[in-house]
């Protein structure tokens, strides 16, 4: 039963963002000056799009409240995994793992799980190899179609992984269980994860990120995201990451990158949280930007 509704959530999904012929990514692996291509709709007339590159100069610094995470530390030895044409997606966690705290205005829980290989955020111009988005949705709305329509329905808590020798334990629970979706006739058919996992696991030091006010980085694009953007960063191998490209999108096609290309900041607030020791001379903004920051989500 639940397998079942899991499998109809998915269907759901797709049918909102669209089937996978629809959109997608360039070939940037065998063709390095291929073009993003053109989504359409708000994807390409928005001005709070995702993703942007984040300079720790150039944004404004703040001191929030701590963030505040419920059951992350909770192994889920139940997750499902599918491969939907454009990521591969986790969900189907046993309880609630919700977020509150730092500058937002109200509760979220974790929808799904996914990743783009290479990220998709920049930080001070470097794109990272893999980047993690764990995906929140307002708890005064019922489910993510609602929450997508309006500001501050969404907010995703982004990972970026650096590269390293020593293979990550919690990407490798992941990778143990891609086999069963990799291919093309596998697309869209959730299997349940082999190994326990714990999502607190694909999350390093919080005390410091990056928030403002975007977008989903996928159709439609809808400017309903409150970003938590993490500047502390966790290893991961490049064989890892390259696991994820065998994922076939379409028969005998691979997905050897699926991040979408920067987008314009147009001026958007983009606040540098710090919790850190030293950060004590920021306590004046704090109160100041969390309003900035309301105010950005609400225009």
């Amino acid at each position: 039963m639940h397998l079942l509704v899991f499998v109809l959530a998915c269907s759901c999904l797709a049918l909102s963002q669209g089937a996978s012929h629809d959109w997608g990514y360039p070939d940037l692996d065998n063709n390095q000056n291929e073009p993003f291509p053109k989504w359409g709709g708000l994807c390409d007339e928005g001005k709070k799009q995702s993703p942007i590159n984040l300079h720790t100069k150039g944004a404004l610094k703040g001191l929030f409240d701590p963030l505040k995470f419920e059951n992350y530390d909770e192994k889920q030895s139940r997750l499902h995994m599918v491969n939907n044409g454009h990521s591969i997606q986790l969900s189907g966690f046993k309880h609630d793992l919700t977020l509150r705290g730092g500058g937002l205005m109200s509760e979220f829980v974790v929808e799904q799980i996914h990743m783009h290989w290479w990220s998709e955020h920049t930080i001070n111009d470097i794109r990272y190899p893999l980047e993690v988005h764990i995906v929140h949705r307002n708890k005064i709305y019922p489910n993510m179609s609602m929450a997508a329509d309006f500001k501050d329905g969404i907010t995703v808590l982004a990972v970026l992984y650096h590269v390293s020798n020593t293979p990550n334990q919690a990407i490798a629970s992941i990778i143990n269980s891609l086999d069963d979706i990799k291919s093309y006739d596998q697309m869209n058919k959730p299997v349940q994860v082999k190994d326990s996992l714990a999502v607190d696991d694909l999350i390093p030091n919080v005390s410091t990120y990056f928030n403002y006010a975007g977008s989903l980085t996928t159709p439609t694009c809808a400017e309903a995201v409150t970003w938590i953007v993490l500047t502390d960063t966790h290893p991961v191998t490049l064989d890892q990451v390259n696991e994820f490209k065998g994922i076939e999108y379409e028969k005998n096609k691979q997905l050897h990158n699926n991040y979408r290309e920067l987008q314009s900041e147009n001026n958007r607030a983009v606040v540098l949280v710090s919790q850190r020791a030293g950060a004590a001379q920021l306590c004046s903004l704090g109160a100041l930007l969390t309003l900035l920051l309301a105010i950005t989500v609400q225009l």
